[in-house]
């Protein structure tokens, strides 16, 4: 796909005022959950706040919601290839109704592991994709590419990891879990690996990193920056897949990167915490 160059779309007022938070939160409605329960696949649709806040809080202490992301797919692509399926989704500002501000793309991809089958009285083999993996690219409302995530294979297989990439292919950061040995991921008992504030549950953050020495970069107040899920409430953890998301950007993000860190919130719900299911 062929998009207008950077330079041809300077960063609007309304992008600046979006990402001007050292936060951001990515909350995923319980949209379509009924049809999720009849073993359909719904669109993914999210709401983003400023700052950490987790289930209860916009409402309780009133918010205001930054922007609001919805999936454009086919029903019958959505129902045979969850996994692997292309979309758009909308980013529109302050919500809803409200004017497109980004647009992000995903192609056609393998998922990151395939199941195959041994038998009835068998577990599946669990073999991990490293071909036509995914890639989300992020797109201007005047059609200027911003830049793209991509999913990364290398020699540690088990360990998720993803590349984000500014409009001239440069790749800007590197998220991945800490690792043991560099070939699992290490879990923290503290909450999202003691790199947070605190939070109602526990979870393995995605770190921010300088792709070039893996070592994690910090955010604006001296702590780490980082990609993780947050608890999302009894009600939306138990009865769907629908995840919450804390966004801290590195300090020197400026709102190109931003908005490409979105992206890539998106890019990581979909490929690992919501395709392993539907493999």
């Amino acid at each position: 796909m062929s998009y207008k160059r950077v330079g041809e779309a300077p960063v609007s007022h309304e992008m600046q005022r979006v990402f001007d938070a050292p936060a951001i939160s990515v909350q995923q409605t319980r949209r379509g959950w009924i049809q999720e329960l009849c073993g359909c696949e719904a669109k993914s649709e999210y709401r983003v706040y400023k700052g950490h806040v987790e289930e209860g809080q916009p409402r309780d202490e009133g918010i205001p919601q930054l922007g609001h992301l919805l999936e454009d797919s086919p029903f019958l692509i959505r129902c045979c290839c969850a996994a692997s399926r292309p979309f758009s989704m909308n980013f529109s500002v302050p919500d809803a109704d409200g004017p497109t501000l980004l647009t992000f793309n995903k192609g056609w991809s393998n998922p990151i592991m395939c199941f195959v089958p041994l038998g009835a009285d068998k577990d599946p083999l669990t073999l991990p994709c490293c071909c036509c993996l995914p890639n989300l690219e992020t797109v201007s409302a005047d059609g200027a590419l911003l830049g793209a995530t991509k999913y990364l294979c290398d020699m540690y297989l088990c360990v998720p990891k993803f590349g984000v990439y500014d409009a001239t292919g440069t790749q800007k950061y590197l998220l991945r879990p800490d690792t043991c040995c560099g070939c699992c991921v290490k879990v923290n008992c503290a909450p999202w690996g003691g790199v947070g504030p605190p939070s109602r549950a526990l979870y393995v953050p995605f770190l921010i990193r300088d792709p070039e020495t893996g070592e994690p970069l910090a955010s604006p107040d001296g702590g780490a920056a980082f990609v993780a899920k947050v608890w999302s409430g009894l009600k939306k953890e138990c009865c769907t897949d629908a995840d919450n998301f804390h966004v801290v950007f590195p300090a020197a993000a400026d709102v190109p990167d931003r908005a490409n860190l979105l992206g890539a919130t998106v890019l990581i719900d979909f490929t690992w915490f919501e395709a392993q299911s539907t493999v």
